[in-house]
């Protein structure tokens, strides 16, 4: 019976350290595995990073042709309008490359589209569209404004334009979309203006 005994338990005793054995390869392989991996994302990640770096310097360095247009917009963050302001030649602005391009207007303008024949330059202001009349405040009333070529706000006649609707009777959230500006409030006549501040009765 001894004998039995002392057999199974051996038994027992090698499965079992078999078994931590197997255990301790299998998470020892995986972890080497896993640092391999890691080693080789680094690597892909770095590789990747040099060449949009590369690609990145080429497309600045890429020619442009003499002949392509330069259309510059003007977006006009109040209303959402975005109006061209110019259209120019390649040639007249002193530039070959796409990165001479953007470093010449950087101050004012992102290139936004670029193909053979065009590029597309963009500056955004936080204006209404040019001569537009538009809703806005005026000390404590609403008043209707009329933007110059310029898409700067005045009143063209104070004893007409600035309303008697006091701000003070309105929602906060209409006092900052009129402070602020929306392109709800951008008309092309007095008389539509006129129109829109019904909704303030």
């Amino acid at each position: 019976m001894d004998i039995k005994k002392s057999k199974k338990f051996y038994v027992v005793l090698i499965i079992m350290v078999s078994i931590i054995i197997f255990s301790l390869s299998y998470y020892i392989s995986i972890q080497f595995f896993r640092g391999k991996n890691e080693e080789v994302d680094d690597n892909r990640i770095q590789v990747n990073n040099q060449i949009k770096e590369g690609y990145t310097q080429n497309k600045d360095n890429e020619s442009i042709s003499s002949n392509s247009s330069v259309v510059f917009k003007i977006r006009y963050r109040k209303s959402g309008d975005t109006l061209i302001s110019k259209v120019d030649k390649v040639s007249n602005l002193n530039v070959k490359t796409k990165g001479e391009l953007e470093e010449k207007f950087k101050d004012e303008y992102k290139l936004t589209d670029i193909t053979d024949d065009k590029i597309v330059m963009v500056k955004e202001v936080d204006k209404y569209s040019p001569n537009k009349y538009v809703l806005g405040i005026k000390g404590d009333y609403i008043a209707i404004f009329r933007t110059d070529s310029n898409g700067e706000m005045y009143i063209e006649n104070e004893e007409k334009d600035i309303t008697d609707k006091r701000i003070d009777n309105l929602k906060e959230q209409d006092i900052v979309l009129l402070t602020n500006g929306s392109e709800y409030f951008q008309c092309n006549t007095r008389e539509e203006a006129l129109s829109r501040l019904e909704d303030y009765e």
